[in-house]
Parts: structure tokens; sequence; C-alpha cells
């Protein structure tokens, strides 16, 4: 895979970290079809415009999805939302934003209706995820 700090959630989904223009590149080599974008634009100083990263991803035939979700204040709404985005997409996908974090809780919400808070604790904790306050959350719901 990629040199990139990333998580796998499923066969193909992984989510990581703000990606750059070579990152994705390195991607679209290695096969990946779909981006989730999960960040808004102007976050942090110095994070890569959205409209740049897209178009180079569109330039190497990869769909791009825009999803912003502010960081510490995902909802379930937002987590449905990623599902249906994630299911519609031609796989694999990497979904990324500041840290990865942000995609792994969209990804374990809109899972909820089909596996126990338990079993997405289990699967985010496999693939390198510790969030206690959201575990905590998925598992008294």
């Amino acid at each position: 895979m990629i040199d990139l700090p990333y998580k796998r959630q499923l066969d193909d989904l992984i989510t990581c970290g703000q990606l750059t223009s070579e990152q994705i590149e390195a991607l679209a080599t290695a096969g990946i079809k779909t981006l989730i974008f999960n960040r808004p634009d102007a976050e942090e100083v110095g994070q890569p415009a959205t409209a740049e990263l897209q178009a180079r991803a569109e330039a190497l035939g990869m769909r791009w999805i825009f999803q912003p979700v502010i960081s510490g204040q995902v909802t379930d709404e937002e987590g449905v939302e990623f599902g249906k985005l994630y299911e519609a997409a031609a796989k694999p996908v990497v979904a990324f934003c500041r840290t990865g974090a942000r995609c792994g809780c969209l990804w374990a919400l809109s899972q909820k209706q089909k596996k126990t808070g338990a079993e997405l604790v289990k699967t985010m904790q496999q693939a390198g995820f510790d969030m206690p306050d959201f575990f905590n959350r998925l598992i008294a719901e």
C-alpha cells in the first residue's frame, strides 16, 4: 500500500489523514476508485485546497465525494449519509480527513443498524482506533 498512515475498516474501505496530490496519484495507481473527503475547507492553515485535490483525483479517473464534517461534532445523520455515499461508491474507497478519526466515526455510525456497538468498537480497535469517548457512545446507543 501507499506510504501513509491508514486504518482499514473493511477490505474495500481505508480511512486516513490528510492526503497530498502526490499521495492521491499513488492511490490511483494502486487502484483506489473513490475518495471521500470529510474535512471542511480551510479547517487548518496550510491545508491543501479541496478544489485542487478534487481536480487531481478526477484527472486521474477517480470519483471524488466531498462530505465536510466538523471534527468532534459527528452526528448520527452524517454517519447515515456517509454509509449511503460509501455504498454507492466504486470500490475500493479511501475516506480521509485531518487524521482519519472522523472518517472512522462516520463509518461506525453508518453501520449501527447492521452491527452492535460492541462489534463496531472491536472492528475499530482492530483497525487501530483508540477513541474511548466515541466507543462509549457506540456501546450506549
